[in-house]
């Protein structure tokens, strides 16, 4: 569909009845999708929020596979693609969402392949991405290490992961239930879990990640990024000339 001024200020404002726009997307020619609080996000939400993870991504992601899991109408995934992102993919588990980032894909002319995918279902997706974001979705997942899991087994490179934290205590890891009906103080918390950074970076570490890194924490917000370790290479200091592996031994 080949998208004029009048048909995409149209398109937005009925997006902005249903689901709202949560997402600012710049879609050329002075035109944006967000006029308004969602959720008492700022207008331009998520800029701020790509410029604390920002320092961990490189000015060119040319010929990489990229994949944004909870990417909503698609900010970090069509900023991966203006770093030249070889192939990306944005996953969301609410249709309205991918709607919207479908919507902004065609408008922009942005190659994204956007899908309707829950976090816990990411194995579906059939492969491992060079570069992973995971922005916003951690504390929102009940079952936070089958998440975790899920998350880690589509990470074959570097993964940014941004979620809001438990600030306090950072010499243990510690992750705090917001469904606790006795701590008033968690239960106005959002979502379902909130590690703090130590937690955060022990839980992908746990899961093969090498030198995970504190990325920021800042508002009650915190992100790492972590390096999949490289697949053990085989010992063939044993192995005899005639390639066979190990040593001979006698029957004593």
């Amino acid at each position: 569909m080949i998208w004029d001024e009048p048909s995409i200020r149209r398109r937005i404002a009925e997006f902005d009845v249903h689901p709202g726009w949560y997402q600012n997307i710049d879609l050329g020619n002075g035109i944006t999708t967000k006029t308004r609080q969602v959720w008492g996000e700022e207008i331009d939400h998520p800029r701020a929020r790509w410029e604390e993870i920002a320092p961990a991504v490189p000015d060119s992601l040319a010929g990489l596979s990229v994949l944004d899991i909870g990417c909503n109408a698609g900010y970090v995934a069509f900023e991966a693609k203006r770093r030249g992102a070889a192939h990306v993919v944005g996953v969301d588990y609410n249709a309205a969402y991918i709607e919207q980032a479908r919507f902004c894909a065609e408008v922009r002319g942005d190659d994204v392949d956007f899908r309707v995918l829950n976090v816990y279902d990411l194995d579906q997706l059939g492969r491992q991405f060079d570069f992973v974001f995971c922005v916003g979705v951690l504390y929102h997942c009940a079952r936070l290490m089958d998440a975790v899991e899920q998350i880690a087994g589509v990470a074959g490179g570097t993964l940014v992961v941004e979620s809001a934290i438990h600030p306090g205590n950072n010499e243990l890891p510690l992750v705090r239930y917001t469904g606790n009906p006795f701590d008033e103080t968690a239960r106005r918390l959002p979502g379902h879990w909130h590690p703090n950074l130590t937690a955060m970076q022990d839980l992908f570490a746990g899961q093969g990640f090498v030198d995970v890194q504190e990325l920021f924490r800042a508002g009650g917000r915190g992100g790492i990024v972590g390096t999949r370790a490289p697949p053990a290479q085989p010992d063939l200091s044993g192995t005899n000339e005639s390639g066979a592996g190990g040593t001979m031994s006698s029957n004593g």
